[in-house]
């Protein structure tokens, strides 16, 4: 149970900075925080993406991603809801290009680099036992952040998008141009897939 609780609380306050900060810094060095808060516990993953790497990987099972995965989309939708209650209603996750085609690149070679650098980081013999890991991922999201912010809005990440794309669609008054937020969910999803099926089965393949 606690590796749920920890997956739910971990990407409630991802969500839950992001929504109320959008720096790119903060973000960064807000994630790295909370991978160290829950590494030694659920393996800190916040992220459907980065879930999905760990069971192509064989460290978790079918059914327990399963309950990761609810863990941290009840985690995006609190954090939204709270974020509207603290008096920030614009929080909507679109793409800020047009261009889907650009969206998708940025979208799937950030998620990429991102779980590529989890499992190496995470999962690595030769970097078993580091401590720099939590900055590692921090920073990863950073730098992306910084790239392809005004390209796809820099996901990375499905839970992310999830709670204010569901809450848009519930309540429009929750979050700011809900129809951009709702639409482009499945866009976010199938991006952060492939993002994470590709870096997992290289490193699977290649690096492991």
């Amino acid at each position: 149970m606690k590796n749920y609780i920890i997956e739910f609380l971990g990407t409630f306050f991802l969500v839950l900075i992001i929504g109320l900060t959008e720096n790119p810094i903060a973000i960064g060095l807000g994630l790295a925080v909370l991978v160290y808060m829950g590494a030694h516990i659920s393996g800190a993953h916040y992220n459907p993406a980065v879930t999905l790497a760990m069971y192509i990987n064989n460290k978790i099972d079918i059914k327990e991603s399963g309950k990761y995965i609810v863990s941290q989309l009840a985690g995006s939708v609190i954090a939204v809801f709270l974020i509207s209650k603290l008096g920030q209603n614009s929080f909507s996750v679109v793409s800020k290009t047009t261009d889907i085609q650009s969206f998708f690149v940025a979208e799937i070679l950030f998620t990429f680099l991102l779980v590529f650098v989890i499992l190496n980081v995470a999962l690595s013999e030769s970097l078993k036992g580091n401590q720099f890991y939590g900055l590692a991922i921090g920073l990863t999201v950073t730098a992306g952040a910084f790239s392809v912010g005004d390209i796809s809005g820099a996901v990375f990440n499905p839970a992310v998008s999830f709670g204010p794309s569901l809450m848009s669609f519930i309540d429009p008054l929750v979050v700011g141009n809900s129809a951009s937020s709702s639409d482009f969910f499945i866009y976010f999803l199938i991006a952060g897939i492939i993002g994470s099926v590709l870096a997992s089965y290289l490193y699977k393949k290649v690096f492991k």
